[in-house]
């Protein structure tokens, strides 16, 4: 078990909420990503729903472990198929991604300002994160 204090933690979570604009489409790519988030070495890659049998409304926690991950799922998002299926994005950041992952989340379209959607991000404090 690591403890982290302030910025030295080296993972960081993005929580993003967004309408299912096709369910079919969505869960098919959903169970195909999931699988690739995994091997991109992502530390999560869950997501939530309003409703288990007709979902209107999702929420995806993702974690990355570090720089490597994040570089692998942005090369691997199918971000144009992912912007097809969902909409109305919230996003909120916590903890410290390195700059050259903001600038590879802005480049995707989610980091401000060229994110469009209610956006937050809150800085690492303190805490743990079992391995």
């Amino acid at each position: 078990m690591s403890h982290y204090h302030k910025s030295d933690a080296p993972h960081w979570y993005c929580l993003v909420e967004m309408d299912v604009n096709d369910l079919d489409a969505a869960r098919d790519y959903l169970s195909m990503q999931t699988r690739i988030e995994e091997d991109n070495g992502m530390l999560s890659f869950e997501y939530f729903v309003d409703d288990h049998d007709n979902p209107h409304r999702v929420v995806l926690l993702e974690c990355f472990s570090d720089e490597s991950s994040q570089v692998s799922h942005i090369e691997n998002i199918r971000i144009d198929e992912f912007k097809n299926l969902f909409s109305n994005f919230n996003l909120s950041v916590y903890g410290n991604p390195p700059q050259s992952a903001i600038e590879r989340m802005a480049a995707a379209g989610f980091w401000p300002p060229v994110f469009q959607g209610k956006f937050s991000h809150m800085p690492y404090f303190m805490g743990f994160r079992k391995a």
